[in-house]
């Protein structure tokens, strides 16, 4: 379900990305209008997002547990030795998770991560329009593309973590994209980065970064007691968004600074 969102969000992206950027490009009046005139089209969206969110049907997390516990019981009923809790049972304290040590590992890891992305991902299109000064259209282009392979490869990426599992994918993903700022290094202004280079790295890195995005997830989901997921899934936000608003900062700070590389050079920190 997951898998489905995200290739909808990606495909909206991959169709409106492009479409937006034309339309700032080739505004009548300044840019500055145009972007005026795609944030107003995007609010409208937005709105009318809300009015399709009355159509969800909400579920009672207290009847959802109350199913679970009797189908767990029920497949359970016919062993006749002693049977531990079920896994929807533990884990009642509010406070519980502190005890719970693979999730504090998977915290430490998923913070550290955020962190060191979010020195470098908020400043790529940054470096695009102010360092290389392209055009936002192309800018958006790349942007598409990068959600055309994120499309692509979270069907890829699903069928593997079936197979190998989640946390394989995560080691050997997660060491090419930790890398890849370092490939921002030799891109510039010139044809053969514009038309070739830029677009392979959006795609590249976007593919990647489905296998991420995904087998998080996927672990997350896993390791989290299935009546306290609210509480656990919160608790990683908070972490990876206080850590990534960190690493946002710092980075923002360091990319100031031309003597020590300034974007360049925060793209190696980053790594």
């Amino acid at each position: 379900y997951f898998g489905v969102r995200s290739s909808a969000a990606s495909l909206t992206s991959l169709l409106c990305l492009p479409l937006a950027g034309l339309a700032v490009s080739l505004y009548p009046g300044s840019s500055l209008q145009g972007y005026g005139v795609v944030l107003a089209i995007g609010i409208v969206a937005g709105l009318i997002s809300l009015g399709f969110q009355n159509w969800m049907v909400d579920v009672n997390p207290q009847k959802q547990h109350l199913i679970m516990d009797k189908s767990w019981t029920k497949a359970n009923a016919s062993a006749n030795a002693s049977k531990p809790h079920s896994p929807l049972e533990t884990h009642t304290s509010g406070f519980s998770w502190l005890k719970d040590t693979n999730f504090l590992v998977f915290l430490l890891y998923f913070g550290s991560w955020g962190f060191a992305t979010n020195l470098s991902n908020p400043f790529f299109n940054l470096y695009l329009l102010d360092n290389l000064s392209l055009d936002v259209s192309w800018v958006t282009l790349y942007n598409s593309l990068s959600a055309g392979a994120t499309l692509v490869m979270l069907m890829v990426w699903g069928r593997l973590a079936d197979r190998l599992g989640n946390r394989p994918i995560l080691i050997l993903v997660g060491l090419g994209v930790a890398m890849m700022p370092l490939l921002w290094l030799g891109v510039s202004d010139r044809p053969i980065s514009v038309w070739l280079w830029l677009p392979l790295l959006h795609m590249l890195m976007s593919g990647a970064w489905a296998a991420i995005d995904l087998c998080n997830n996927n672990i997350q989901l896993a390791i989290t007691p299935a009546r306290h997921h609210s509480n656990y899934f919160a608790i990683a936000a908070a972490v990876t968004g206080v850590s990534g608003a960190l690493g946002t900062t710092v980075g923002g700070f360091v990319a100031q600074f031309a003597d020590y590389g300034g974007l360049p050079g925060l793209f190696a920190l980053s790594s």
